[in-house]
């Protein structure tokens, strides 16, 4: 991952420059919008109240304080330590009666101890940017407790029409898709100002859905729900020419799924 921290108050991610204005502003909206469309596409919000949630790639942190705000306690993890510092100034500054039940953390998932494991663990938008899924995916797994569930979306994926998230510099959505890679690494180098040699040099991991799938199988979860191109008409659109086969890749622009950890007891909905 390409980040550089130049200030408290600016960063630089895969060459885009963060600053702490637009980042509030971000928050804010991912609070007002983002969050609840992501519960919709999942197919409604679970009862959080005195549950341990773990959310892994949390960003700026605002689904986790969405979280708290239900009477969970939370923790939020991501790599990128300029946003883990902002979602914990922020919940101090803006969410004071929170402190005790979220809280941030530089930490790869991979090194988290088992020792409490998780009711619930959720990831929004992460995916599609893991190298190695199978092994976050297996660490999810040992992080739950049984009948502990995992709750995750991810979209838009790399070889769907926006999937390369902008980051090519290729205006026309999909292009990315069906062009020569060489070509696309070359235009992402232009477009970012530094060498590009494969989808992950720009924060994208390029798995198609079939690969996805053959992840989710090999983990041993219980699949409860996966749900392809929830949100906009044009993806639900999409959506339904994705049983034809040699189409696949190119019309799935995301999915949400609900897995759960054998054993235990089940949670409820709300």
């Amino acid at each position: 991952m390409t980040v550089t921290a130049r200030e408290d108050h600016v960063c630089e991610v895969y060459g885009d420059v963060e600053i702490f204005a637009d980042a509030t502003a971000y928050f804010d909206r991912q609070t007002a919008e983002s969050n609840p469309e992501f519960w919709s596409r999942c197919g409604g919000r679970p009862d959080f109240r005195g549950k341990r949630v773990l959310e892994v790639g949390c960003g700026h942190g605002a689904l986790s304080v969405d979280i708290a705000g239900d009477g969970a306690e939370v923790l939020g993890v991501d790599l990128n330590r300029w946003r883990v510092k902002f979602a914990n100034d922020l919940v101090l500054s803006r969410h004071p009666e929170l402190t005790s039940r979220v809280r941030f953390s530089a930490t790869d998932v991979q090194d988290l101890s088992t020792d409490e494991p998780f009711d619930y663990i959720i990831s929004k938008d992460t995916f599609e940017h893991v190298d190695d899924l199978e092994a976050l995916l297996q660490a999810v797994y040992r992080l739950l407790k049984p009948g502990g569930v995992l709750i995750a979306g991810s979209t838009p994926l790399y070889w769907s029409p926006k999937g390369d998230h902008g980051r090519t510099g290729l205006r026309v959505p999909g292009l990315h898709a069906v062009l020569p890679t060489s070509i696309v690494m070359r235009a992402a180098s232009r477009h970012k100002g530094y060498t590009v040699r494969t989808v992950s040099d720009i924060g994208m991991n390029g798995y198609t859905p079939e690969q996805y799938r053959r992840m989710f199988d090999s983990t041993g979860f219980e699949q409860l729900e996966i749900r392809y191109n929830q949100g906009r008409r044009a993806a639900r659109i999409l959506g339904t020419f994705r049983f034809i086969s040699f189409l696949e890749k190119y019309v799935i622009t995301g999915f949400y799924l609900k897995f759960r950890r054998p054993g235990g007891e089940r949670l409820e909905q709300r």
